[in-house]
């Protein structure tokens, strides 16, 4: 009887090992298996125009948890990782490149348009696909096809500042500009805009990181301008306010990125009754776009101050995510990685996100998010002109 039992016991020790090999094999085979797609995000997260790298990236984030929670065994894993370009084209590439070399990254979001130009013939060459969630422009549609552009169109932002003031019959303008090529081209564009309609304007540049314009608005006050247009980041915060202490009464206009608290805090107050383009959730779908701050402001345990560009770039990873869940369904071994996804974007239409229906464009743009213009009110606050 005792032999009996102690073969059982050796019976039951071996099948227990069996079935401890069978279930290691079982797990080992799952997480082999297991597909992991790594992505990368390029943005200023210190320095100058944070808020169009600290919101973005915790955007992102928020997409890659949700994806990851939802997704099926048979979806990819899709893995994050962010660098810091302080929002200067010559960061950007070191940026990328350690995100290559640390993490292998197969798709990247980059907010610059200078740091966008700067990576892109490598990422070409890498087979990374590019997608900047912040900017849309003619510069940006002249890169390669590895490219996209998931965001507002800079021309049709910034024409909305030139129609509003050949609306008001203003005569003498004078457009200030960073010296990046979003806020050239924006320029640019309004200038054009208003060139055409016989209304006089002047363009200038102004050095990175310069903060006294009393001199050059001392002239301006003698050549009478009526309308100052100042498409530039926290530094025009204090122009603004030199240009008020000197007693210049003309109208103030504003690019997408006026609701900078240092912009704010620069002009002291003299930013008040400027003029904007911008965007909000009642510019998009405004229910998803409700579930997003909330989920946001959940996850992070507070609201963006400026609610455009997280919402951008939460719209572009979701339409980059929603492809990449098919990517074992539908990707052939023949194909490789960059041209297999950007087909499949290239095809996207009538997306549903926070910011729209979204489409894209044979040129990797995308259509469905359009900007409208705002009055400055107070520190944060703005009303909706038209």
């Amino acid at each position: 009887m005792k032999r009996n039992r102690v073969n059982c016991q050796k019976l039951i020790q071996k099948g227990s090992v069996i079935t401890f090999f069978f279930a290691f094999c079982i797990f080992y085979s799952c997480q082999e298996n297991e597909e992991i797609i790594n992505v990368g995000y390029i943005g200023p997260l210190t320095t100058r125009a944070t808020d169009l790298g600290i919101a973005p990236a915790k955007a992102i984030e928020l997409a890659v948890e949700e994806y990851n929670n939802k997704r099926s065994k048979k979806e990819p894993k899709i893995k994050l990782f962010v660098e810091d370009d302080q929002w200067e084209k010559n960061n950007a590439m070191p940026a990328y490149k350690k995100l290559r070399k640390e993490h292998q990254i197969k798709v990247l979001f980059i907010s610059n348009t200078d740091g966008t130009i700067a990576i892109s013939q490598q990422a070409k060459e890498d087979n990374v696909i590019v997608v900047n969630p912040c900017n849309n422009d003619s510069i940006l549609n002249k890169l390669n096809n590895n490219v996209f552009k998931i965001a507002k169109s800079t021309e049709e932002a910034h024409s909305v500042i030139a129609h509003r003031i050949i609306e008001l019959n203003l005569k003498k303008v004078l457009i200030l500009h960073y010296p990046n090529d979003f806020m050239t081209l924006g320029s640019a564009t309004c200038a054009k805009i208003l060139t055409e309609h016989g209304i006089e304007n002047t363009v200038v540049s102004f050095e990175k990181g310069k903060t006294n314009y009393i001199k050059e608005f001392t002239e301006y006050k003698k050549e009478g301008y009526d309308a100052f247009v100042f498409f530039g980041y926290k530094e025009y915060g204090f122009a603004m306010k030199q240009a008020r202490d000197l007693g210049i009464t003309a109208k103030f206009f504003g690019s997408t990125v006026l609701l900078q608290e240092d912009y704010y805090e620069n002009s002291q107050g003299a930013i008040n009754g400027t003029e904007f383009v911008f965007f909000t959730p009642e510019s998009g779908n405004y229910v998803l776009a409700q579930e997003f701050l909330n989920a946001y402001k959940l996850k992070y345990k507070e609201t963006p101050f400026s609610v455009w560009p997280p919402m951008q770039a939460y719209d572009a990873a979701n339409l980059v995510f929603n492809e990449l869940k098919s990517y074992r369904k539908t990707k052939d071994n023949n194909i490789k990685f960059d041209d297999w996804l950007r087909n499949r974007l290239l095809n996207v239409r009538y997306y549903e996100g926070v910011c729209g229906n979204i489409s894209i464009k044979n040129n990797g743009a995308s259509s469905g998010i359009y900007f409208l213009l705002f009055k400055y009110t107070s520190k944060g606050k703005y009303v909706n002109i038209k």
